[in-house]
């Protein structure tokens, strides 16, 4: 009896996208451009941009914070006095919310939507000043 082939891991990811929600795919090519764009290389996928809004891609790896993004924050945060908690409720969020803490401190997860309110939050604050 012959052994069964292992799937390739191109066959892998391929099973995995179509298994995978709008979300999560979001996350995978946000992922995959910020990685392209720390390199240095193009990311166009045949003239069509993969993640509407460069700011959305640019502050975060799927639902994780950059490290610039994280300094960038901290620097907003340190200029206008904020804490995390002051900031979660400048996004529209609860302040009682931690998450924005964790992801800071502990380079924790953050939701989808914290990171997209950020992405604006930061833009409109650096714009600012």
């Amino acid at each position: 009896m012959s052994k069964k082939e292992k799937p390739s891991p191109l066959k892998k990811l391929l099973k995995a996208w179509t298994s995978a929600g709008p979300e999560e795919r979001q996350a995978f090519l946000d992922l995959v451009q910020a990685e392209a764009r720390a390199r240095g290389t193009d990311t166009s996928c045949q003239g069509q941009d993969p993640v509407p809004g460069d700011a959305a891609a640019l502050i975060a790896n799927g639902r994780y914070l950059l490290p610039s993004t994280i300094e960038r924050v901290e620097a907003v945060m340190r200029a206008r006095k904020l804490s995390p908690s002051g900031v979660m409720a400048e996004l529209g969020f609860s302040s009682r919310d931690a998450s924005l803490t964790r992801a800071l401190a502990m380079k924790a997860a953050l939701r989808l939507s914290v990171i997209a309110a950020l992405a604006d939050w930061l833009a409109e604050h650096e714009r600012q000043g």
